[in-house]
């Protein structure tokens, strides 16, 4: 094989494929070389959403471009009731195949079992690639244009372990701290009690008596963690770990040390303060126990881990309770209070917090603003969005503009 190529990508990801697709859509005499470090292309993609590909948003900026990229590629897409798009199969690993067939078809070379050591800007333009291969072979190509789509370090068994952020690094560009985000928040206080219970609830997130995020949804609780789409969002809204001289801290591994912040989880989301206390008021005087007062309002077992949260005695008659205690009964409802201990680290979290600084990169190419000639996109960059595809709309419309900027000379490229 010859190891000079007009363009090579370093990741078979969504990103990467994006950009082979479209660049060689757009000129057919383009010479494009993939490089994947695992036994096959897309493994992460072919996960995603537990298997069904939720790959867009209907709420995405730009979804468009995206859209009509799946259509060009005979992908057939639906959205949900919530916006979330699917492929109408809601197999991803569909959408992996799809798109690994239409980069080779078109003449793109993908190179599995190929992982990008380094990548060296050459003095008389373009780069060397230093590729070393499972067999133990070394191998240097030269590309006109490199584009690093190597995704974050999130879910490291489908090869995200952070290799592009160490190659942005040689190339001179700046990486923000990288932290484990869209994932499970561990609490200070003990959950015991709670495991496995699920619960529709407004979840607010306090830091120094402001509300920096606020989301209804699901809350799951598991032994050592909240977690539900809900968390998973507020994840991402947890403060970064600073060092003693007040700077952040470069590639968080794991868990984050315990933040400045309050976990609010309102029960009953639907009660006014007011309603709810006057629901409570009218129920205690109908011969109940305490228990048997919260428990139409939430599961049993969220109601024994309030009233254990109050030091109240659920046995005894609600008759009994004042308008003290009601009000504390209320507010124990609506704020049921967390702290937050840290994040779930890299192995339950969906993508990365951090990357690639995104003043250093054109957004409308995807090209540096450092070197001519290098691109990144998807999640090696500093971008992470919520969950419900927008992470992989991400990927896909900086893939795509990424592939149409590598394809066309900078005269003709299209914003």
């Amino acid at each position: 094989m010859e190891n000079r190529f007009d363009i090579a990508i370093a990741g078979a990801g969504p990103a990467g494929l994006a950009a082979a697709v479209t660049a060689m859509s757009l000129r057919k005499d383009l010479k494009v070389l993939v490089l994947e470090k695992m036994s096959q292309p897309a493994k992460k993609l072919a996960a995603s959403g537990n298997g069904r590909g939720n790959l867009s948003n209907l709420q995405c900026s730009c979804r468009d471009e995206v859209l009509d990229f799946f259509k060009e590629a005979g992908i057939a897409v639906r959205a949900d009731e919530a916006g979330r798009i699917y492929p109408y199969s809601e197999e991803a690993k569909s959408v992996a195949a799809v798109l690994c067939k239409r980069a080779e078809k078109l003449g793109a070379v993908i190179m599995t079992d190929s992982e990008v050591c380094n990548a060296e800007a050459d003095p008389q333009g373009g780069f060397r690639i230093f590729v070393h291969s499972k067999k133990g072979k070394e191998e240097i190509f030269r590309a006109e244009k490199l584009l690093i789509a190597t995704g974050g370090k999130s879910y490291a068994v489908y090869g995200s372990t952070g290799d592009g952020y160490r190659l942005a690094r040689r190339l001179g560009h700046n990486v923000a701290p990288l932290v484990p985000s869209l994932t499970a928040v561990e609490t200070e206080e003990s959950l015991e009690g709670l495991k496995g219970l699920r619960m529709k609830a407004e979840v607010s997130l306090m830091q120094k008596g402001d509300i920096i995020f606020r989301e209804r949804g699901e809350v799951q609780f598991r032994e050592d963690c909240l977690s539900g789409i809900c968390i998973m969002n507020m994840s991402a809204f947890l403060p970064v770990r600073r060092t003693a001289d007040g700077r952040e801290e470069k590639d968080n591994d794991e868990r984050q040390e315990k933040p400045e912040c309050r976990i609010m989880i309102n029960t009953v989301p639907d009660f006014t303060a007011a309603g709810l206390i006057a629901f409570l008021r009218e129920k205690a005087s109908m011969d109940v126990s305490v228990s048997e007062l919260t428990e139409t309002i939430v599961k049993k077992p969220a109601a024994d881990y309030i009233l254990k949260r109050l030091s109240m005695d659920g046995g005894k008659p609600a008759s009994r309770l004042g308008m003290k205690d009601i009000i504390e009964i209320a507010n124990g409802l609506r704020c049921l209070e967390f702290t937050p201990a840290g994040r779930k680290g890299w192995k339950e979290a969906q993508v990365t917090k951090g990357g690639v600084l995104l003043e250093e990169i054109d957004m409308k190419t995807m090209e540096s603003r450092v070197i001519s000639g290098l691109y990144f996109a998807g999640e090696v960059t500093d971008y992470d969005g919520p969950c419900g595809g927008y992470n992989l709309n991400n990927a896909w419309l900086g893939g795509i503009r990424a592939g149409r900027a590598m394809a066309q000379c900078p005269g003709e490229i299209t914003e």
